[in-house]
């Protein structure tokens, strides 16, 4: 299972099932293997050029299969010590809707969203110094060789809208958010065949 918690910069037991489902791993679809001969590979860039509907932009569908084809890896984090103010302010300049929260020596803590954010602006009460407090523990991660439709299905089973992803050695590397698996959607050819 790809599926991957840690609260507080230290990794925990990775839960059986998400709160309502049990997610299942899906295998690898028929056509991310890679065409062997010329004439397949004529015929898939034909007909993705018919889906595509424009002649100006037609290239072939790559396959897209793991996390790590489709994360953000110009990743933007915020620290523990960072205010609540700061947290928004590189949010807003960045025009991102997560930070994954690292710790003094860089290991994830926790992740905190601009919706966080906003609910404790809207709030009468003094903002906390930190935004430790309205970040988000445990922080679901997933490592750069999951499924890419299982990354989706953590997404919604978890109902969560961005996972950080990390490499073999459990180090941050980038992030999914729902956005790239809708831009995954929109540019790459059918699903059933490029997922």
């Amino acid at each position: 299972m790809g599926l991957i918690v840690y609260d507080m910069g230290r990794r925990i037991e990775t839960p059986v099932t998400p709160p309502r489902l049990r997610t299942r791993r899906a295998s690898p679809a028929q056509a991310s293997r890679e065409i062997g001969d010329e004439h397949g590979d004529a015929l898939l860039a034909e007909s993705y050029g018919a889906f595509s509907g424009s002649a100006g932009d037609q290239h072939a569908p790559q396959s897209v299969a793991f996390a790590r084809d489709i994360m953000t890896p110009d990743l933007i984090t915020a620290l523990e010590s960072d205010s609540p103010e700061q947290a928004f302010e590189r949010m807003s300049e960045r025009g991102v809707h997560h930070l994954p929260v690292i710790n003094a020596e860089g290991a994830l803590s926790a992740i905190i969203s601009d919706r966080d954010l906003l609910r404790a602006f809207m709030k009468k009460s003094p903002l906390p110094e930190t935004i430790l407090p309205l970040a988000s523990r445990p922080v679901y991660c997933v490592q750069e060789s999951t499924d890419i439709r299982q990354t989706a299905r953590l997404l919604c089973d978890y109902h969560i809208g961005a996972l950080p992803v990390l490499n073999e050695h459990q180090l941050l590397t980038g992030i999914i958010t729902r956005t790239d698996l809708l831009q995954l959607i929109s540019h790459y050819g059918p699903l059933e065949l490029w997922a």
